[in-house]
């Protein structure tokens, strides 16, 4: 598998490419314009095809780089079945299987976030846009979102093998990489009856600018020059394999 992650240093943004290093098929899950440069240098660089450009979740910004990747590639932009932007080329729905090349994702319907929240499972990895962070998740616009939320995470996510990678779409106090393990042993509101009021009470606060209630900007993003994966503190992991 020919991977790459890459962070926009501004918003803590978090894209990645995967390729087949066999046909040379990539996808691209979660793009953003400020990484549009590095990626098209990526692909350029390995001899890629972009095949597909994978939505985890509906955002503005986020669309605006896939229609672009579409219109520079002629990739197809895909993403849940309830998004109904114009720009989608194939909607997705739970159970459903992406090929490229060689290699194959699953996609896993994870409601919460919001009504199309996605999340890409590969191999040991699973690519959880912002319905899981690094041992958080962002707060929700209701309980009951919080509650559809919890239930994404403990009924799904956390059914996964411990040793299961965790690659989440928003860097967190300079993190951006975790396993299932890491978060079932730091935290137990994943057993917990009353856990979505848990995670809607104590993780919005890791969101919240303490200066301004207002604000939800995420603290600490990465430094422009680091694109390394942070599950342990050894800092010099590559980002290509």
């Amino acid at each position: 598998m020919i991977f790459r992650q890459l962070c926009d240093s501004q918003k803590g943004a978090l894209s990645y490419l995967l390729g087949d290093p066999v046909t040379r098929e990539a996808v691209i899950i979660d793009p953003v314009p400020a990484l549009l440069e590095s990626f098209a240098l990526f692909i350029q660089e390995r001899g890629l095809i972009l095949t597909y450009i994978l939505q985890t979740h509906h955002e503005v910004e986020q669309m605006s780089a896939a229609e672009e990747l579409k219109t520079a590639t002629g990739a197809r932009v895909l993403a849940h079945e309830s998004n109904t932007n114009s720009q989608i080329d194939l909607r997705l729905r739970h159970g459903d299987r992406l090929y490229f090349g060689e290699e194959s994702l699953q996609v896993l319907h994870t409601p919460g976030q919001s009504p199309c929240a996605l999340t890409y499972h590969w191999e040991d990895r699973l690519f959880t846009g912002k319905t899981l962070l690094v041992n958080s998740t962002l707060p929700c616009p209701s309980t009951d979102d919080t509650r559809v939320l919890y239930q994404s995470i403990t009924q799904q996510l956390m059914t996964f093998p411990g040793e299961t990678l965790v690659y989440p779409g928003l860097e967190t106090k300079e993190r951006r990489l975790t396993s299932i393990e890491e978060v079932r042993r730091k935290d137990n509101w994943f057993h917990n009856q009353n856990g979505h009021r848990e995670i809607f009470q104590k993780y919005s606060r890791l969101f919240t600018n303490s200066t301004s209630k207002s604000s939800n900007a995420v603290k600490k993003p990465g430094s422009p020059d680091e694109e390394v994966h942070r599950y342990t503190p050894d800092r010099n992991n590559p980002v290509s394999l």
